[in-house]
Formats: C-alpha cells, sequence, structure tokens
C-alpha cells in the first residue's frame, strides 16, 4: 500500500491554485461514471434521495460551466442552470462535458480575468437576486466546495446501488489534509 502525497504539486504561475483541485474533482468524477452502468447512473430514486446521480453530476458541472462563462465577462451567476439536458441521463454526454470543462478551465486566460465579478445569486425564490462584488479566486474556491458537497452526495448514492467509490472521493480537503498529515507525521 503507497502512502499518500504530503505535498501537492504547485499550480503553474498562470493560474490561481484552485484550478487543479477543480481539475483534479471533475476528473475523479469521470472516472467515477466510467464505473456505472447507464441504468445506475439515470436511476432515480436512489434510496431516499429523490433526484439520480446523474442529476447531480449535471448540477456540478452546470456551476463550472457558469464559472468558465461568467468569469471572463465579470458578470456570474449560478442560478441560470438547464435541468433535465443529456448530461443528466447520458454518461457519454456527462463525460464529454467533463472533460471540455477540465480543458477549458485550464485554458482560460486567468491573469486576464477582471479582478472584480459581479455575482447574482437568489436566495428566496420570492424576492430578486441579490448582487454582490466577489472576486474569480473567490467564486473558484466556491465552486471546488460545491463540487465536493455534491460529490459526497453522489458517494452515498454509489454506495446506495451497492458500487466501488474510490476512497477519498467526495470528501473535503479538510479532512484529507487530517488524514494525511496524521501519515506524515508519523
Amino acid at each position: 500500500m503507497t502512502q499518500p502525497a504530503c505535498l501537492s504539486e504547485p499550480a503553474p504561475p498562470h493560474e490561481p491554485p484552485a484550478v487543479g483541485p477543480l481539475v483534479g474533482l471533475l476528473h475523479q468524477l469521470s472516472d467515477l461514471i466510467e464505473t456505472l452502468t447507464d441504468e445506475e447512473y439515470a436511476r432515480k430514486p436512489v434510496g431516499v434521495v429523490e433526484s439520480s446521480i446523474g442529476g447531480h453530476v449535471r448540477h456540478n458541472l452546470d456551476h463550472v460551466a457558469a464559472l468558465v462563462r461568467g468569469l471572463p465577462t465579470g458578470e456570474l451567476s449560478y442560478d441560470h442552470r438547464d435541468r433535465g439536458t443529456d448530461v443528466e441521463r447520458d454518461r457519454g454526454a456527462a463525460l464529454g462535458a467533463t472533460r471540455r470543462l477540465e480543458r477549458e478551465l485550464r485554458a482560460l486566460a486567468w491573469d486576464e480575468l477582471p479582478p472584480v465579478v459581479t455575482l447574482s445569486a437568489l436566495v428566496s425564490p420570492d424576492l430578486p437576486p441579490v448582487v454582490a462584488l466577489t472576486s474569480p479566486e473567490r467564486e473558484l474556491a466556491f465552486v471546488v466546495s460545491h463540487t465536493i458537497h455534491h460529490n459526497a452526495l453522489v458517494r452515498v448514492m454509489v454506495k446506495l446501488i451497492g458500487a466501488a467509490v474510490p476512497a477519498e472521493f467526495g470528501y473535503a480537503p479538510s479532512t484529507l489534509a487530517h488524514k494525511r498529515n496524521r501519515a506524515c507525521v508519523r
């Protein structure tokens, strides 16, 4: 059994440090999707969870796509999503979208983005969206956290259908760092 890596590789100089972890989460998600059958991927409900694994994958990818699409314009909203797309039902579509977003994240001209981004967020169905100023790095951190959260739900769903889940899939970086620091201190 190999020991976990105690240090991560530094980000290339042209991109924020969180890009690599987000690309890694997407790659991890692709690897998991490849292990599922079409029926497992699209099954609804899964236990007490009303949605499908594919629904959570689509939701994750929608947020990454909103980030990639919105940051260059300086205007960002995660609320405008296409529900019921092929990504929810078709593993091939999900894998293609995931790989495309990995490439787009790496290709984004991070050093040319506006330093301040206007975020529009619906916080209630009965109120107009809240508008706030934010930064590309903050929104990148949010999308990483959001992706981990939904990957954790996917983890539970995959276990409910009896399929295998990679050991670190769906865990927060702080949890993994805690485990690894304990392993590195020995």
